[in-house]
């Protein structure tokens, strides 16, 4: 009688190890994410008379955008985000945004610049 307690331990023991994973492993996926890079995504700006316009739009179907920070160090605007797997909680795969372009000459997404100013 005794083993069988045991055993039925053990047994709880790794399934709730088990979920704990499962659980942190979506988690990861669908709420945290991770940095976008560059080569996931398509990046549009267009400067009209007196916007910046930023469009950005995954590659991937199966990629949403979330957490979009922006950064001025000098003249170079740095845009950061994160990407998650498409979930109820984040859906959306495309970002548009418009701002006074100011002092910004260059704009540095995922590392890299896409867009520098004309002179």
């Amino acid at each position: 009688m005794l083993k069988g307690k045991k055993y039925i331990k053990i047994i709880a023991c790794m399934t709730g190890i088990l979920l704990l994973f499962v659980l942190g492993s979506a988690l990861k996926l669908f709420v945290i994410g991770e940095p976008v890079d560059s080569a996931q995504v398509y990046c549009e700006v267009t400067v009209t008379d007196q916007n910046l316009e930023l469009n950005v739009s995954t590659s991937a179907s199966a990629i949403a955008f979330r957490g979009w920070k922006f950064r001025q160090d000098g003249n170079t605007l740095f845009v950061s985000a994160r990407k998650v797997l498409v979930s109820p909680l984040f859906r959306d795969g495309v970002y548009h945004t418009s701002m006074d372009p100011g002092t910004i000459e260059e704009i540095s997404f995922g590392g890299q610049t896409i867009w520098e100013k004309d002179e």
